[in-house]
């Protein structure tokens, strides 16, 4: 089930780090669950925040491995989305938000 999250209020500028923190540390457990560290080469996790009412997040995950061709197509889909959850999350953590279903 989808839904928008609707902030009720303006979020400070810490409740925005700490929302931009909490996707950002979902998306790298998520990858490195699923990956040994000593397969990783470099992983690239960045968060945006623009705006504040409404709040755009905008989340980008780049994982390069040592060997292998693989398709990190779907982890790295799986590390975004496990981003925005938790960003979610953490806005309804710090009442900002409301459910609605989209």
């Amino acid at each position: 089930m989808a839904t928008i999250v609707e902030l009720t209020r303006t979020p400070t500028e810490e409740e925005i780090e700490q929302m931009c923190l909490a996707a950002q540390e979902a998306a790298r457990i998520h990858l490195m669950s699923e990956i040994s560290l000593k397969r990783v080469d470099d992983i690239d996790i960045t968060i945006e925040a623009i705006g504040d009412k409404p709040l755009t997040l905008l989340v980008d995950v780049a994982i390069e491995l040592d060997t292998g061709n693989e398709n990190l197509g779907p982890l790295v889909d799986a590390a975004i989305d496990n981003a925005f959850l938790a960003a979610e999350e953490k806005a309804r953590e710090l009442n900002l938000c409301q459910d609605t279903p989209a």
